[in-house]
C-alpha cells in the first residue's frame, strides 16, 4: 500500500481536530479541510468517507462567518463526490445557514452545495422543508455568485419532473426573482442561468407552469430579453413558454403581449430553428383580440417575418404564418391584400398549403383565401393557373366535416365562378368540383348551402348547361317544401326550441334562399312558418338561429314586397327586429337588414315601430333606430325624429294611465261586489231570502264590467230587467273582449 504524499493532509488527524472542543483548533481544521477538498476530489472523497461530514455540518452552524464559510466550501466539494452522505447529514443545516447568512459569502457557498445536491437528487432537495423558499429568497441577494448558484439550483430541481417544476413555480418569490435576474444588469452568466431556470420551469411544468411564468410581473420583459439573447435554445424555450400560455387562454396574450415582445418575436423568427415557435406565438397573439391583431400587424418587422415564413420551405412554419395573416385580415384585410399582391410567391405558397396534408395548413390557407376573395376576387383568380390541384382541394374542403372550412371553400369557389364565363367553366369542369357543389346543397350547415346555391345562380348567369345540372340538386328542397305537413312541422320545431330548432330553421332558410318564387310562396303559406321565423328573430338566444330567421324573412319580403312582405310585417317582424337589436350587437346587422326590406312594404308602420324605442332612457337601440329613421328611404330630419320621439313618449304615458285606470276600475268592481248584498237585479230578492232562486251572473257581461257582477235569480227576472241593463251589458262585454284580444292589455 502506497503512503500518502508529504503534501497530502492526514485525514484521520484532521477529522479528529474538526471534533475538538477547542474552537480555535476546530476552526483551523475546517480551514485546512477546505484547502484539502478544494485541491482535488480525492481528498474531498476521503473526508466524506472518513466521517468528516457531521463535524463539518457542526462547523457550518458556527456564528463565526469565516468558519461557516469554510465549512460550506468543504460541503460543496464533498457534495460533488459523495452527495448522498452530505444530503443525509446536512439538509436542514443548509436551510438554516441560508436563513442566517443570506447576503454573505457563506450563502453563496451554501447555495452551491444545494445546487450540487439538486443535480443528483432534486426530489430530496425540493422535499426538504424550506429549501425551495430559501433558494427563492437567495435570488434577492446583492451578490452575483449567490444569485447564480440559486438560479442553477432551482433550474436543476425544475428539470427533474413536471410536479417539481410546478412546485418551484408556486414557491413565493421564485418566478419574480428569476424574472428580475433576467432583466437585471448582473453578470452575463448569472442572467443566462436565470433564463435557463425560467425556461426549465415552463418547459417541464407544461401549460400550467407556462401560465404562471407569463403571469409573473416582469415576465414579458424577461422573455423579450431571452428572445434577443442570441442563445438559440433559450430563445426557442421562450417562444415555447408564450405558445404554451397562449394556448391555455387568450387572456394571457392580452396581458403579456407588449409591443417590445412582439418585435422580439418577429426578430427571432428570422433565426433558423426559431421560426416555427416565434411565428406560432405571433399567430396566437393575433388570435386573442382584434386590438392585438392590429398591434401585431403594426409592429416593426412583423410583415417581413410573416411573408418570409409563408413563402419559406417549411410547411409548418408557413401554416403558422397563414394563420397569423388570417387573424390580421379580420381587422385589416386591405393590409394583408397589399402584402399578398406585392409578393408573387405568396399565392403559390398559400395554394401549396391548401394542397398539403397538414390540417392546420389547410384550414389556415382556406380561411385566408376566403378573406382575400371577399375583399378582391382578383387576388385569388391566379389559383386557376397554379400547379397541382387547388380547385380539387377546395372541393374536398367543401365536402369536409369542418363547417367553417366548408363555408370558406364554398365562398372562394363562388367568387371564382362569378369572375367570368371562362372562369366559371374552368372551375366547374375541374374534377370533383361539380359533385362537391351538388353535395353541399344538402349540407347540415346553412351558410354552406347558401354558398352552393350562390354558385348555382352564378353558373346560371354564364352557362345554362351548368345551371341545369347544378339546379337538379335544389330539386330536393323543392320536394321537401311541397311535402304535406313538412314545413308546418319544421315551424313547430322552431317554436319549441331545443336542439331541433337550429336544424329546422336551417332547412326553412335554405328553402327561402334558393331564390325560386314558387318555393318561397310554399314556405310563406305553410302554417306557422312566418310566425316561427319572426319568433326566432325576436327571442332566440342562439345568434345563429336568429340570423337564419332574419335571412329567411328578408328573402320572403324581397320576393314579393306588397304581398308576402305585408304578411311578414303584419306578423310582427319589425317589432321582432327592434327587440333583437336590444339583445346585443351580434343581432344588429340581421335586424337592420329586415327593417331595410320592410321599409319598402310600409315605411310609415316601420317608422312607428322604430319610434317606440325613442323615449328615454337612451340606449344603443335608440341610437340605431334614430340612424335608420334619418337614412334613406325615410330620410327624416332631426326635427321630425324629435317629434316622433315626443309622440311615442306621450303615447307610452297615456297607455300607462289607461292601464292604471282600468286596474282601479277592476279593483273598484271587486270592492263593490264585496260591499253589496247578493240580490237579484230584477226582483230585488236577496240570495238568502225565502223564495229566491240560485243567483247567477249575467251571461253577457259576465261580471267583467266596472260595476261588478249583475245577478239574476232566473230567466224571467233577467228578461224583465234587460231594457235597463242592455246598454251597460254590451259595452262591458265589448271592453272585456278588447282587453283579451291579441295585442290587448289583458294580463
Amino acid at each position: 500500500m502506497s503512503r500518502p504524499s508529504p503534501s497530502a493532509p492526514d485525514i484521520p488527524r484532521l477529522i479528529e481536530q474538526l471534533s475538538s472542543a477547542d474552537a480555535s483548533t476546530a476552526a483551523a481544521a475546517v480551514q485546512c479541510a477546505a484547502r484539502a477538498a478544494a485541491g482535488n476530489d480525492r481528498n474531498a472523497l476521503r473526508l466524506a468517507r472518513g466521517g468528516a461530514v457531521p463535524a463539518i455540518v457542526r462547523a457550518l452552524q458556527s456564528p463565526i462567518e469565516d468558519v461557516a464559510h469554510n465549512a460550506a466550501a468543504v460541503l460543496g466539494c464533498m457534495a460533488r463526490v459523495a452527495p448522498d452522505l452530505v444530503a443525509e447529514a446536512a439538509g436542514s443545516a443548509l436551510v438554516a445557514a441560508l436563513t442566517s447568512w443570506m447576503d454573505s459569502d457563506v450563502a453563496a457557498n451554501v447555495v452551491a452545495v444545494i445546487g450540487e445536491l439538486a443535480q443528483c437528487n432534486p426530489s430530496r432537495v425540493s422535499a426538504e422543508p424550506g429549501a425551495l423558499q430559501e433558494l427563492a429568497s437567495a435570488l434577492r441577494s446583492t451578490k452575483d455568485m449567490t444569485v447564480g448558484n440559486a438560479t442553477a439550483a432551482l433550474g436543476c430541481c425544475a428539470r427533474a419532473s413536471p410536479g417539481i417544476a410546478c412546485l418551484v413555480a408556486s414557491t413565493p418569490g421564485a418566478l419574480a426573482g428569476l424574472c428580475a435576474a433576467v432583466t437585471s444588469d448582473r453578470d452575463p452568466p448569472v442572467i443566462s442561468s436565470a433564463m435557463c431556470a425560467l425556461m426549465e420551469i415552463a418547459d417541464t411544468g407544461g401549460a400550467d407552469a407556462a401560465v404562471r411564468v407569463l403571469s409573473t410581473p416582469g415576465a414579458a420583459a424577461a422573455l423579450t430579453r431571452t428572445l434577443h439573447s442570441g442563445e438559440l435554445c433559450l430563445a426557442r424555450a421562450a417562444a415555447n413558454v408564450l405558445n404554451g400560455a397562449f394556448k391555455a387562454g387568450p387572456e394571457h396574450a392580452r396581458a403579456a403581449a407588449t409591443p417590445a415582445l412582439i418585435v422580439a418575436l418577429a426578430s427571432a423568427a428570422g433565426s433558423e430553428g426559431l421560426d416555427l415557435n416565434c411565428i406560432g406565438a405571433l399567430g396566437s397573439i393575433a388570435s386573442a383580440s382584434p386590438q392585438l391583431a392590429l398591434r401585431v400587424a403594426d409592429a416593426p418587422g412583423v410583415e417581413a417575418a410573416l411573408l418570409a415564413a409563408l413563402t419559406g420551405s417549411d410547411a409548418l412554419v408557413g401554416a403558422n404564418a397563414a394563420r397569423a395573416l388570417s387573424y390580421i385580415a379580420d381587422v385589416d384585410v386591405e393590409r394583408v391584400a397589399r402584402l399578398v399582391s406585392a409578393v408573387p410567391a405568396a399565392l403559390p405558397a398559400i395554394s401549396s398549403l391548401l394542397q398539403s396534408t397538414d390540417t392546420i395548413g389547410i384550414t389556415a390557407s382556406i380561411r385566408l383565401l376566403a378573406k382575400l376573395a371577399h375583399h378582391d376576387r382578383t387576388l385569388v383568380a391566379g389559383l386557376l393557373d397554379l400547379p397541382g390541384a387547388p380547385l380539387q382541394a377546395l372541393a374536398t374542403a367543401l365536402r369536409g366535416a369542418d363547417d367553417h372550412s366548408a363555408f370558406c371553400a364554398g365562398a372562394v369557389l363562388s367568387f371564382l365562378v362569378e369572375g367570368s364565363a371562362a372562369q366559371a367553366q374552368r372551375v366547374l369542369s375541374a374534377p370533383g368540383v361539380m359533385q362537391a357543389v351538388i353535395a353541399a346543397t344538402s349540407h347540415s350547415h346553412q351558410p354552406v348551402i347558401a354558398c352552393a346555391l350562390g354558385i348555382v345562380r352564378a353558373a346560371a348567369h354564364f352557362d345554362s348547361g351548368y345551371a341545369t345540372r347544378l339546379t337538379r340538386a335544389s330539386e330536393m328542397l323543392g320536394r321537401l317544401a311541397a311535402g304535406e305537413g313538412v314545413l308546418p312541422a319544421l315551424a313547430a320545431a322552431i317554436q319549441r326550441g331545443g336542439d331541433a330548432a337550429r336544424d329546422s330553421i336551417s332547412v326553412l332558410a335554405a328553402v327561402a334562399l334558393v331564390g325560386e318564387e314558387r318555393l318561397v310562396r310554399l314556405l310563406s303559406a305553410a302554417e306557422g312558418a312566418i310566425p316561427a321565423l319572426v319568433s326566432a328573430v325576436r327571442s332566440s338566444a342562439d345568434v345563429e338561429i336568429a340570423r337564419l330567421g332574419a335571412c329567411a324573412l328578408g328573402k320572403i319580403v324581397t320576393t314579393s314586397p306588397q304581398d308576402l312582405g305585408r304578411s311578414v310585417l303584419d306578423a310582427g317582424a319589425a317589432e321582432a327586429a327592434v327587440q333583437a337589436m336590444a339583445r346585443g350587437s351580434a343581432h344588429v346587422m340581421a335586424s337592420l337588414a329586415i327593417l331595410e326590406v320592410l321599409l319598402a312594404v310600409d315605411a310609415a308602420k316601420v317608422a312607428a315601430v322604430l319610434a317606440s324605442t325613442l323615449p328615454p332612457p337612451v340606449t344603443a337601440t335608440t341610437i340605431r333606430a334614430r340612424a335608420v329613421l334619418a337614412s334613406a328611404p325615410l330620410s327624416l330630419g332631426s326635427a321630425a325624429v324629435e317629434a316622433l320621439a315626443h309622440a311615442a313618449e306621450a303615447a307610452a304615458t297615456l297607455r300607462a294611465r289607461v292601464a292604471a285606470l282600468e286596474a282601479l276600475a277592476s279593483a273598484a268592481a271587486v270592492e263593490a261586489d264585496a260591499a253589496r248584498p247578493r240580490a237579484c237585479a230584477g226582483c230585488g230578492l236577496q240570495g238568502n231570502t225565502a223564495g229566491a232562486g240560485r243567483l247567477r251572473p249575467c251571461a253577457g257581461c259576465g261580471g267583467k264590467g266596472p260595476a261588478g257582477c249583475v245577478l239574476y235569480c232566473g230567466a224571467d227576472c233577467q228578461r224583465a230587467h234587460w231594457p235597463a241593463h242592455k246598454a251597460y251589458c254590451k259595452r262591458a262585454a265589448a271592453a272585456a273582449a278588447e282587453r283579451s284580444a291579441p295585442g290587448g292589455d289583458a294580463a
